[in-house]
């Protein structure tokens, strides 16, 4: 079992990615998590998950692990991350669990990886 947690200030992201035509938040998402058109909120959920899920995996991201090897959706009140690549490998059998807070100020994310039965 691997844990990893990630806080963001929501307003410090949306700031972050909105600057410069939103090339960050195009380098940080893929085509498919943007398609719903995520609020500013979401997306700094999304990117606090991401981060849980790198650190659970036990790297951060760099060469050996792309931003878009690991793909989350928020539906409702519930995360959702899908792996590929680098991330993919990383997991080997683990399965992925997501738990997420967040607020008009910060997001805090949980990801815990358990080997799969």
């Amino acid at each position: 079992m691997k844990t990893g947690t990630d806080t963001v200030e929501v307003s410090r992201f949306i700031r972050s990615v909105t600057r410069n035509q939103g090339r960050l938040r195009d380098r940080l998402f893929t085509p498919e998590e943007l398609v719903c058109n995520p609020g500013d909120r979401d997306l700094a959920v999304m990117f606090s998950a991401k981060e849980s899920v790198a650190k659970a995996l036990g790297t951060g991201f760099g060469p050996s692990l792309s931003w878009h090897d690991i793909q989350i959706f928020v539906s409702g009140n519930k995360l959702k991350a899908q792996l590929s690549g680098s991330a993919l490998a990383l997991a080997g059998n683990s399965e992925i669990h997501l738990s997420a807070a967040w607020g008009d100020y910060t997001s805090f994310t949980f990801a815990l990886l358990t080997e799969r039965e």
